[in-house]
């Protein structure tokens, strides 16, 4: 069944090295590429039926497959209707998984989720405050991410992603932090807690890893977004509340390419992309219901191709763009 509305368009912290960067000093102004964004398609409709979403709050790429697991098919937590939805490639509703609940493989506000190169499906639920793992087809593996640390345990997470090793990272927004586990869900370490200066956090609601190791986190309730090595050492730091270009006002979560960080800047109804170094590259977006426009969005997640998709979540839908440079 095809469900998309596409119109094609003309295009303390414990350590988990890397040379360091001091933090809030401002990004270097080397030139960087200058790219151009443009509307794909929009996916899905308000509901709960097949290809309809209700509040999506996350997608994610499968990055890897092959016949059978679906190679760029797009998964989102549709979190209002408490579930996984599968697409593929073209925006077709596949299947879907979940349902409201607390026993396993059941969803209670769904809110982040990831791939990882084992064609597994990692899912954070906000209001069940746990990390559930399943197979490409959403059957139910584990929990993960259980028991405590630092005698505190998960604390609405949001954000997930998964490193070139197969390594989770959590974004523990209720307890200001970024959790690093294994792909065999052994612990490996924690980075940030409640603060204002360089490698602490304020709530922070995504997390991404580039091939090089890099980790960038959304700091939400700070307003910015922070770079850390490795080993979570703090490099950069940019942005800051506002709404002028390269500022944010609760930027929710950010994706990585080889070129740029895209980050959903929420309440201001855009996303920004933004130079390796921080640099200002981008913005794009505006509040409204139409094509290009937003309300409030949330995920994204970019492809190899270009593809950029957004979770435009109260206009309960996904949106696609294209990068090109």
């Amino acid at each position: 069944m095809r469900v998309n509305n596409c119109l094609l368009i003309a295009i303390g912290l414990l350590l988990f090295a890397t040379q360091v960067v001091a933090m809030d000093v401002p990004p270097s102004t080397k030139e960087v590429v200058t790219p151009t964004v443009a509307f794909v398609c929009e996916i899905g409709l308000p509901g709960s039926g097949d290809g309809q979403f209700y509040y999506p709050y996350d997608v994610a790429l499968g990055v890897v497959g092959d016949p059978a697991t679906g190679q760029g098919n797009l998964f989102v937590a549709d979190t209002g209707n408490n579930r996984v939805v599968r697409l593929d490639e073209d925006g077709n509703f596949l299947y879907q998984f979940g349902g409201f609940g607390t026993s396993s493989g059941k969803f209670n506000t769904p809110v982040g989720l990831c791939v990882d190169f084992n064609f597994r499906i990692y899912t954070s639920e906000k209001d069940n405050d746990r990390i559930q793992l399943f197979d490409i087809r959403g059957n139910y593996i584990a929990q993960v991410a259980t028991g405590e640390v630092k005698y505190r345990s998960l604390y609405d997470p949001g954000g997930l992603a998964v490193d070139n090793l197969g390594n989770l990272y959590i974004a523990d927004s209720g307890n200001d932090r970024i959790l690093k586990y294994s792909n065999t869900a052994e612990f490996l370490g924690e980075v940030g807690g409640f603060g204002y200066g360089s490698g602490f956090f304020d709530g922070p609601g995504g997390v991404a890893v580039d091939r090089d190791g890099y980790i960038y986190v959304a700091d939400t309730g700070n307003h910015r977004v922070q770079k850390l090595d490795y080993d979570g050492q703090p490099l950069v730091s940019f942005g800051k509340l506002g709404e002028a270009e390269g500022f944010f006002h609760r930027p929710c979560r950010l994706a990585v390419d080889d070129k740029f960080i895209y980050v959903t800047d929420c309440d201001n109804n855009r996303f920004q992309v933004f130079a390796k170094n921080g640099q200002f590259v981008l913005a794009y977006g505006s509040k409204g219901s139409g094509w290009g426009q937003f309300n409030g969005p949330i995920g994204i997640c970019v492809g190899k191709r270009g593809q950029i998709f957004v979770a435009d979540t109260g206009n309960h839908r996904i949106q696609q763009f294209k990068i090109t440079y």
